[in-house]
């Protein structure tokens, strides 16, 4: 592919027909993948000319750039609502969380690791799935950091590591949901968030780096 090019508005003033080509081309995306799938194939999806479809996005890559770009605002927007006045923090991660990787349409884990597998050799994408990292990563952080100072979370907690740890669960669950078919979703759900409880309370930093 191409370099990335911005083509695509911010979510919050997305058009109608905007907001109906990147569904159309999640769809396309999914079941043909990126390579393969064409502006012409989109178009169909969308039921528009062609023509009528460059008007709006002038290439896949330029597709590709307003989905990842869609989906890094929504999770912005969610990440930014957590909230000790909301309840537990864990409880409110556990929702977003099933919210984003349960309660999406399968297709979104499919194109999810297509976009990966893009980054490895697209620096423009490797930058878009470093964007969309950093919203998660810099809106948990500072939810933990506040649920450590309200005494929720142990105050030794190692961020860091469970970050880290919590990311690649997500991610592995993202892989295997795309890679099978027949995933058991509730099942390997439950399985993650008790992972992360457990995390929560038991990934801590040595005594002496805290009281340091």
């Amino acid at each position: 592919m191409s370099p990335v090019v911005p083509a695509s508005p911010p979510e919050s003033v997305l058009s109608e027909r905007h907001i109906r080509i990147l569904d159309a081309a999640e769809r396309v995306f999914a079941r043909a993948g990126f390579h393969a799938a064409t502006m012409q194939d989109v178009a169909a999806e969308a039921g528009m000319s062609p023509g009528n479809l460059y008007r709006y996005f002038s290439s896949k890559d330029a597709i590709i750039e307003g989905m990842t770009e869609r989906d890094r605002s929504l999770i912005a927007e969610d990440f930014g609502k957590l909230c000790p006045n909301n309840g537990s923090l864990l409880d409110q991660l556990e929702a977003l969380g099933r919210k984003h990787l349960v309660d999406q349409p399968r297709e979104k884990a499919v194109i999810a690791v297509q976009i990966w597998a893009e980054a490895a050799r697209n620096p423009g994408m490797a930058r878009m799935c470093a964007d969309i990292e950093g919203t998660v990563i810099e809106g948990l952080a500072a939810a933990i950091r506040e649920a450590k100072a309200n005494g929720e979370l142990p105050p030794r907690l190692d961020e860091g590591r469970f970050l880290m740890a919590i990311s690649m669960m997500a991610d592995g669950f993202f892989c295997r949901r795309a890679m099978d078919p027949n995933f058991d979703v509730t099942a390997a759900a439950d399985t993650l968030f008790d992972g992360m409880r457990q995390l929560s309370q038991t990934m801590l930093l040595p005594e002496t780096e805290t009281q340091s």
